[in-house]
């Protein structure tokens, strides 16, 4: 006689058993068929099991031929007739079994003529029937027969049992791996995107799920989740994608408890949306868990098994296993939040700093405020931010250095525009304005080039730049409704507040820049006001000591008048250059400190140093 056996193994791809454990345990049940055949003389035997739940397949055979073998295998009416027998649990003997009333509609062909079914189980589990029919010799089974098919049941079901156990503690290890591969991620930096990719991923492989998601609550938007990462069916929704927190996600999120459910398009919580629900409708068990950390509900994620997949029943029972990977799963996304926010904090610092390394050297005030402007809008993800200086020659007026992003059309150098409503309030009080619905705060009037640009904002800041007590201006900063930068920077206030400190210092930087450059100015004038005291001044004063030589040198009256007038002038134009160097301080009057150097009564010169009463020589 011939014999088939079908292999034993893996059923779904989650499973993890050695090949060789799943042929071994095959090799065994047929040996047990074969022994059982053998020791009661029976023509044929098989070993029907039905616990699948473990990968176990439903049938081994002996003494038949491969046809024979396949149609019992395919004959789902007569697995039925076979369990019939068996509904009490105890062995039966029946002589005939074309005259057993449940086999009237199989055909007599299918059936033996006598058959010894005895079920296999093991402490009241039941994991399926061991069958031998039609004795050789055309005798009935006795009870020594039916002793022995027994003895070797329990042996199979001892087989299948520590099968069951091996597949259960393989399983279970790879949960636990899952687990630990997770927590080695705390371990270092960690990124969501990888994270959420991978748990997904592990949750298909461990389970056999055919579908697995992670939905995280939008940060910016408690009443919406986002798909953060999806593995099988397409791998849809794609990572980012934003729906409203609605059906199972949010009944999860509001109890923060696990919701199981045997088929999910039954379900009445169930409530997609019209796109993935056609993907979605072959799953059968579904879990949504909480992803729940330190308390806080950072999200759910979703695993579903195709309807009838043998993996389902194993999962269901492995519900513990699931929960504790989840929650490794939310802890690793905590972990990845708080990293966030960390490397937040040192990016806040390293700007800061690099802004003040730039303020210590030579600074640009448009180009200052310009490059504070980008450094701010990069670290806080800021859609809009400018400067807006107060006009110190006009009170009614600001003037914009630089304002830009979100769709704001560009500024022109210097724009002016009126100081009223929240600027003027922020530039008047010194204090900050914050609001998470700016374009709705009592007195925001933006120009209108910028009205639709800003009317999409939520989160808006107006800090006042503030040096000694004189507020110079403001910084405006705002973030775009539904942002996901919005909620990190609506607690870092203070951080935007620094920013504009350091507007304020590089404004002051650069006035004191400026009254330098005048100082320059001043020095340079008193250097070349000493060098002209020291050239010219001398020269005219001994141009006039010459012409006093030579008109002492000439009798001649007209001469000595003219040369007289000659020194008037040369007097005069001296005194106009101290003047004109000293600011009209004659102490500096060389000329009249020549000892010779005298007037006469009407104040005119006496070429020889003498004058008499009338002014004449």
């Amino acid at each position: 006689m011939a014999s088939s056996a079908d292999r034993f193994g893996p059923a779904s791809p989650s499973s993890t058993e050695p090949e060789d454990t799943g042929q071994d345990l095959t090799e065994t049940l047929q040996r047990i068929v074969s022994t059982a055949c053998a020791l009661v003389s029976a023509r044929c035997g098989a070993l029907l099991v039905t616990e699948s739940d473990w990968n176990v397949r439903e049938f081994v055979s002996y003494g038949l031929t491969d046809e024979e073998s396949s149609e019992v295998a395919e004959l789902p009416r007569l697995h039925g007739l076979l369990e019939l027998l068996l509904e009490s649990q105890q062995p039966v003997r029946l002589n005939s079994l074309r005259d057993h009333p449940a086999a009237r509609h199989v055909p007599s062909h299918e059936l033996a003529g006598t058959l010894l079914a005895v079920p296999v189980h093991l402490r009241d589990a039941p994991y399926g029937h061991l069958y031998v029919a039609d004795k050789v010799d055309g005798q009935d089974f006795t009870d020594t027969d039916e002793q022995t098919v027994v003895a070797l049941a329990r042996a199979a079901a001892l087989a299948i049992e520590n099968f069951r156990l091996l597949g259960q503690q393989q399983r279970r290890q790879r949960w636990l791996d899952g687990c630990t591969e997770l927590t080695d991620m705390l371990l270092d930096d960690v990124d969501l995107a990888a994270t959420t990719r991978l748990a997904t991923q592990r949750f298909r492989e461990i389970s056999g799920a055919e579908y697995a998601a992670v939905i995280l609550v939008d940060s910016a938007n408690p009443d919406r989740l986002v798909y953060q990462a999806a593995a099988g069916l397409g791998d849809l929704p794609v990572p980012g994608t934003s729906i409203p927190r609605r059906g199972l996600a949010a009944a999860v999120l509001d109890k923060g408890e696990p919701i199981i459910t045997e088929r999910l398009m039954d379900d009445p919580r169930f409530d997609p949306g019209p796109d993935p629900q056609e993907d979605l409708s072959v799953l059968g068990l579904t879990m949504a868990l909480p992803l729940l950390a330190s308390g806080q509900q950072l999200g759910v994620v979703f695993v579903g098994w195709r309807r009838d997949s043998p993996a389902a029943p194993v999962a269901a029972r492995e519900g513990e296993l699931v929960r504790t990977f989840a929650n490794h799963t939310a802890l690793v996304l905590l972990r990845v939040r708080s990293q966030e926010a960390r490397n937040r904090r040192e990016r806040w610092l390293e700007a800061a700093a690099e802004m003040a390394r730039l303020l210590l050297g030579e600074v640009d005030r448009d180009e200052a405020m310009r490059l504070l402007v980008d450094h701010l809008r990069e670290v806080s993800g800021a859609d809009v931010a400018g400067v807006l200086l107060a006009d110190p020659i006009d009170p009614d007026a600001v003037f914009v250095v630089v304002f830009e992003g979100g769709g704001v059309v560009p500024a022109p150098p210097d724009l002016r525009i009126p100081r009223a409503g929240l600027l003027a309030r922020v530039l008047d009080s010194g204090e900050p304005v914050v609001s998470d619905d700016y374009p709705n705060e009592l007195g925001h009037d933006p120009p209108p080039m910028w009205q639709e640009a800003l009317a999409g904002v939520g989160l808006g800041m107006m800090l006042p730049l503030t040096t000694d007590g004189e507020v110079l201006g403001t910084l405006f900063v705002a973030w775009r409704r539904g942002s996901p930068d919005a909620p990190l920077a609506r607690e870092e206030v203070v951080e935007v507040q620094i920013f504009a400190d350091l507007a304020a210092l590089a404004l002051q930087r650069v006035r004191t820049q400026g009254d330098h450059e005048h100082l320059a100015v001043l020095e340079e004038r008193d250097r070349i006001a000493h060098e002209m005291r020291d050239v010219i001044v001398q020269q005219l004063f001994g141009v006039s000591l010459r012409l006093r030589s030579a008109g002492g040198l000439s009798s001649e009256p007209v001469v000595r008048q003219r040369l007289g007038d000659v020194l008037e002038d040369l007097d005069r134009t001296s005194r106009q250059v101290r003047s004109a160097i000293f600011g009209g301080d004659d102490d500096h009057d060389v000329l009249h400190d020549d000892a010779n150097g005298h007037h006469d009564a009407n104040g005119h010169h006496d070429v020889d140093g003498h004058h008499d009463v009338d002014g004449s020589h």
